[in-house]
């Protein structure tokens, strides 16, 4: 081996080494083989690009998605809300799927009540640690726990906040990694946090990718 060569096998070694030293340590496949979701009384299944879910047959695509509070501090709107660090920030723009519950009249200036999926792709691997972590940096209120779903582990987030106009905003989220794929499923509302409480868990336990 002469020299040049020597060193570029060095050199090579040394970059791998270095890029397998990088990599995301938590990286999680999920189950392609969880038992079927059943059908579940008042839901209906959501077949989307690469995952399927049971929601709320009120849970329909709305006309206009609207703005989120999210949405509206980006527009550098002060008198919206406030005390929304990173993480809390929730935007229905380039989210893949938007639904709203028909059972709520969504108030202008305010988070309409339903859900959000936002599909994000890490080259190398997603994180679920790290993800986590990222999501939660910032977050006040929150509640935390580690889940166990048929398709493999999650986060679930829950946090509350509170608009100038003296409206709280609740949400849960749910965060959930598949290889380079992180999915983050969010429920929100104005209206109290029955209003999603018992609805999140179902949906997101009957969360299964294709």
């Amino acid at each position: 081996m002469d020299v040049m060569t020597k060193g570029l096998w060095i050199v090579g070694f040394v970059l791998s080494t270095a890029m397998i030293g990088c990599a995301p340590k938590n990286v999680v496949t999920l189950k392609r083989d969880a038992a079927p979701v059943a059908a579940i009384n008042g839901f209906y299944e959501r077949a989307e690009d690469g995952y399927s879910m049971w929601v709320p047959e009120n849970y329909q695509v709305p006309k206009d998605p609207g703005l989120s509070t999210g949405d509206l501090q980006n527009l550098s709107n002060p008198v919206v809300g406030y005390g929304m660090g990173n993480g809390q920030e929730s935007t229905t723009a380039g989210a893949k799927l938007v639904l709203h519950d028909k059972n709520y009249k969504p108030i202008p200036g305010e988070p309409a009540t339903g859900l959000t999926m936002n599909i994000e792709t890490k080259g190398g691997g997603a994180d679920l640690e790290g993800e986590f972590k990222k999501l939660t940096d910032g977050m006040m209120n929150e509640e935390t726990s580690k889940l166990d779903l048929p398709v493999g582990p999650a986060y679930e987030i829950k946090s509350r906040v509170k608009m100038v106009t003296g409206d709280e905003v609740w949400r849960i989220h749910y965060l959930i990694c598949d290889g380079e794929k992180v999915y983050h499923l969010e429920f929100t509302t104005t209206n109290g946090a029955e209003a999603i409480k018992d609805i999140a868990p179902v949906v997101a336990d009957s969360f299964r990718v294709n």
